[in-house]
C-alpha cells in the first residue's frame, strides 16, 4: 500500500503521501484535503481512496466520498479517476467544513471573551464551559441563578429561583434602564 502511495502521489496535484505504522495511509494536501488509501479485502488488486474532513468526519452531515480503483490501472489513470470522479464534490464539500469551521471558530472566541467579562462581573459565581455552553451559576440573597449562552454567546438565558421582591424590582429597573 504505501509504494502504491508513493506512487500516486506525484501524479495527484499537490499532494504527498504520509505514511505511520499504526494508521492507515493518506495522501493530503497543504489546504487539508486528505484522501484515504485502503487495501479492499479480500480483493487485493484493488483499492479504497476515501476522502476524509478535516477534524474528522463527525457532525458535518456530509456524504462520504470514495472511489474503488484496480491498481493494475496505473498511477496515472488512478490520479484522472480520482480527479474525474472524487475531487470536484469532495472539494466541494470540504469548503463547506472550512466555512463551518471559521464560523465555529470565530464563536468560540467570541464566547471565551464573554467567558471572560462574566468571571469579572460576577466574581463569586461559578462560570464554566460545558461543550459548545457557557453555564454562571451564582446566589444572590437567597436567589439562586443560572445563566446560560450558547453558540457565540450573542443571547443568552437567565433563570432566577427564590428571588424576593426586591431583587425583582432591581433586575426590572435595571432591565428596563438605558
Amino acid at each position: 500500500m504505501e509504494e502504491f502511495a508513493i506512487k500516486l502521489a506525484p501524479v495527484l496535484d499537490g499532494f504527498t503521501a504520509e505514511i505511520a505504522d499504526d494508521r492507515p495511509v493518506y495522501l493530503v494536501r497543504p489546504d487539508g484535503a486528505c484522501l484515504v488509501v485502503h487495501r479492499v479485502w479480500k480483493r487485493p488488486e484493488h483499492v479504497k481512496i476515501i476522502a476524509g474532513y478535516l477534524g474528522g468526519d463527525a457532525g458535518y452531515g456530509l456524504p462520504r466520498h470514495e472511489i474503488t480503483v484496480a491498481v493494475a490501472r496505473g498511477p496515472e489513470r488512478i490520479a484522472a479517476d480520482i480527479r474525474r470522479r472524487l475531487l470536484p464534490a469532495y472539494e466541494r464539500d470540504l469548503a463547506i467544513v472550512r466555512e463551518r469551521m471559521t464560523k465555529t471558530a470565530v464563536e468560540d472566541a467570541q464566547r471565551a471573551r464573554f467567558l471572560g467579562r462574566l468571571r469579572r462581573l460576577i466574581p463569586t459565581g461559578d462560570v464554566v464551559e460545558e461543550g459548545r455552553r457557557l453555564v454562571a451559576r451564582w446566589h444572590v440573597g437567597t436567589a439562586g441563578c443560572v445563566l446560560t449562552a450558547s453558540g457565540e454567546a450573542s443571547t443568552c438565558r437567565i433563570e432566577i429561583d427564590g428571588a424576593d421582591h426586591d431583587l425583582v424590582a432591581r433586575m426590572a429597573r435595571a432591565l428596563t434602564s438605558e
